[in-house]
Parts: structure tokens; sequence; C-alpha cells
């Protein structure tokens, strides 16, 4: 028997965990507003999937026999989610999903494959159960392989009361925590450094109050320094490390691999040199290299910080990124909001 989607699932097993934290959101979304679980399906399957989801209300609609003065009615739906931490899908076993769905009452029916990162374009590594799906079940049954960052970026809705919002928000940052999206990798962070450039230039690391609003950070591989209307020194961020006292610290995020004990030394380390209340956020550096990327707009960095797309560059290194951005102007590159639903990890 199964086991009810819950706050509290109990599950073990991080897949386990994230399949309920993922029905969750759906869930609230839908005892919100139906309508708001339409559209996410919607995003997610076909647009003409998400107009069907709900109760219609119609009035004098012809029937084959008579024509009632009112007609309330609920399409069937079936949707099962198969979620994988990477792409180990097997064909078996969603074959076995298939013939499930299909001895399921007649209404609309989705076999979603959800996992972090495809290793090859979905249409050539679905192309034996896409068959199945118009061959034996006639179109009856829609497949869809997904991402947790395409399932993000769904759950973006316009106008969702503040309590969804911020659901959202968390469920992304518990996502990027256990390295279930890649978008952070085609990010560069740019900080402005022009008070305390000692920081990365002596002591190579980046750090600000471990507090939300402007001191906010979403993850990135990239950090970028700068003063004087240029970035002049771009390093890979190898870990970020939340040091709340001289004894107490905590991983916030790692992109490079290595023993967290060493990170949080290192940031330990560093954070002693700042005569600064804690808790204190210690971005820990790789190599500093040079650059020259122009601020030509008026006027100085006004925010603490700015985020540039660079996966264009195809850069596979700090030294690579910071020799193709060298002699370009900030207004090249098209400047995305940091904001929710647009391909990047939240903060």
């Amino acid at each position: 028997m199964g086991r009810p989607v819950s706050l509290f699932s109990g599950y073990n097993q991080r897949e386990n965990r994230t399949t309920n934290y993922c029905l969750l959101l759906l869930k609230m979304l839908y005892e919100e507003n139906p309508k708001f679980f339409g559209q996410v399906l919607g995003t997610l399957v076909s647009e003409d999937f998400g107009t069907r989801i709900g109760v219609r209300f119609q009035q004098q609609e012809g029937k084959a026999t008579s024509t009632p003065d009112g007609h309330i009615s609920q399409q069937a739906l079936s949707i099962y989610i198969e979620t994988k931490e990477s792409d180990w899908f097997d064909n078996e076993q969603l074959t076995k999903h298939l013939e499930a769905l299909h001895s399921e009452a007649s209404g609309l029916k989705v076999l979603l494959a959800l996992c972090s990162e495809f290793q090859s374009e979905p249409d050539q590594r679905f192309q034996a159960i896409q068959a199945l799906c118009h061959g034996q079940y006639k179109n009856s049954i829609l497949f869809k392989a997904i991402t947790f960052e395409d399932l993000i970026q769904a759950l973006q809705l316009d106008h969702l009361p503040k309590n969804l919002a911020d659901a959202i928000s968390e469920f992304r940052e518990y996502l990027d925590e256990q390295n279930l999206l890649h978008s952070w990798e085609r990010w560069l962070d740019v900080v402005n450094c022009a008070s305390l450039p000692d920081d990365l230039l002596i002591h190579g690391v980046y750090m600000c109050p471990a507090t939300g609003g402007p001191y906010t950070h979403g993850r990135c591989r990239y950090l970028g320094m700068y003063r004087n209307k240029r970035v002049e020194r771009i390093a890979e961020i190898e870990a970020v490390v939340d040091v709340e006292s001289d004894d107490k610290a905590t991983i916030k995020w790692r992109n490079v691999p290595g023993a967290p004990s060493q990170f949080i030394a290192r940031a330990q380390e560093k954070a002693r040199v700042r005569a600064e209340e804690r808790p204190l956020r210690v971005f820990v550096l790789g190599t500093l290299y040079e650059t020259d990327f122009q601020k030509d707009s008026p006027g100085g960095m006004q925010s603490s910080k700015q985020y540039f797309p660079i996966a264009s560059f195809n850069a596979k290194s700090a030294a690579e990124l910071a020799n193709a951005l060298r002699g370009k102007a900030w207004s090249e590159i098209l400047l995305t909001p940091r904001t929710l639903g647009e391909g990047i990890p939240g903060s």
C-alpha cells in the first residue's frame, strides 16, 4: 500500500524524499487552485493537456439524447512519475508503468521520467518508450522526460500566494543542495569588492554576512571581483561555507570534489581575519585569474552582486573564462535578472 504525501514522509532514501517533496508542492498548488496545477502540467506536458485539468461548468450543452440545463464534469486523470537522481532509467520498468497506466480508468494518462540531467537527448534516449505510446497504446498515454530544472521552472507561476512562492523557493534550495540542479554551472557571480579587495587578492576568499536580502547569493560556478568599473579577477568557487563561530561551520554548497572538513577548515581560518559578527559566509576560491571585463554603462556598480550567463563561452575553467571575457563589455552579454523561473538556481 502506498503512503500519503506528507511534510513528514519518513523516507530514508533521498530519491523517495525528493519524490515526496515534488508531489507535496503539486498537491499544494492543486489545493490552492486547480488552475495552478493545470498551468504547471501544461508547461511540462502540453498546453492542451493543462487546459483540461479541473472541473468544467457548462450550460445548455447538447448531448446525444438530451440537452441538460447545466453540466458539471471532470475528466479522469492518471499521472505516474518515475524519479531518479541521475539518468538510470530502465526501459523494462518504464514499460511496466505503461502497462499499469493502460489499465487505469479512461481519461488523461501521463508517464513522467524525472531526473537531474539526461546523458543524451530524451527523444533518442526514450525512443522505444515513445514508440510504445504511439503504437501499442495508440497515443492514449503521453510520455515526457523532464529534469528537476524543468519542474522548478514550471512551478514559477505569476500571482502565487506568498506561502506557495516561499515553499517553491525552499524546494529549489533543497534541490540545489542535493546537486540535482545543474544550471549553476552556467553562471558568473560578480561581487562588488571596492571596499574589501584584500579578501580576494590576499586571502583568496570572498566573505559576506550569512544573512538574506542583499547578501543572499545563488549558487554559481565562478566568482568575479569587481572594482573601478571592471571585473579584474575571476576564480572558480570551490565551496561556500557558513561560519557560525570559531568552532561551528557548515557547508552551504560544494562545487568541486574534496573532503568537507578541508573546506570548513580553510573557511574558518580565513574568517578569523575578520573581526565581524557571525555568521559569516565564506566563498572558498580556486586560483584567481586576471581579466578585463568592462562595465560600459554610466556610473559604478550599485548593487553588491550581478549575475552573468556564461554558457556561450564554453569555458572549461576559470582561466578559460577570464581569457574569454578579457576586453568584453557588460552590454555584450545578455544580462538576465537573477530571479526564479529563469533557469538559474535560486538563493
